[in-house]
């Protein structure tokens, strides 16, 4: 596979994703420059690392076993850690799809916000906005506003919203 093709994936599955240039550059520590011309195969010396980091946050892991990841259970048994009450599927989604918190579940909310991987978050989104067929970047705006609300630290949320 060449660099034009991967380019060509990244940015089909970044736009399946919902993220714009400048939110996976923040999330994968490039600069904007790098991701657009990665998507255009005119990177020069990007690493396999860096590569593979990208194409982790997007959903789309260069080394995988071929298997499809439930992004949205994965990113529940990560964010329903040490709560008494826990957060379901249908939370979970009402959450992402609203940008509610529903009373009880703040801390998982938090946890979502600040602590999990991108590239959970990322997939999350992408399977939840296949499921219910709308645009990605409405399930983003309502996380981003929710990280504002919160005075979330990560700066990753400043550049989704």
């Amino acid at each position: 596979m060449n660099i034009l093709t991967i380019g060509a994936i990244i940015k089909k599955e970044r736009t399946a994703c919902g993220l714009s240039q400048k939110a996976l550059a923040e999330a994968s520590h490039v600069s904007r420059v790098t991701i657009v011309n990665l998507e255009r195969g005119k990177v020069g010396d990007i690493g396999a690392t860096k590569l593979s980091e990208i194409a982790e946050i997007i959903g789309t892991p260069m080394f995988s076993t071929g298997k499809k990841m439930d992004f949205v259970k994965v990113t529940l048994s990560n964010i329903n850690t040490s709560y008494k009450k826990s957060m379901s599927v249908s939370d979970l989604e009402k959450f992402m799809l609203s940008g509610k918190i529903e009373p009880g579940l703040e801390g998982q909310v938090m946890h979502l916000i600040d602590e999990t991987p991108t590239s959970l978050v990322a997939g999350a989104v992408k399977q939840l906005s296949a499921k219910k067929k709308i645009n990605a970047k409405l399930v983003w705006k309502n996380l981003a506003h929710v990280a504002t609300e919160i005075k979330s630290p990560n700066k990753f949320w400043n550049a989704v919203g």
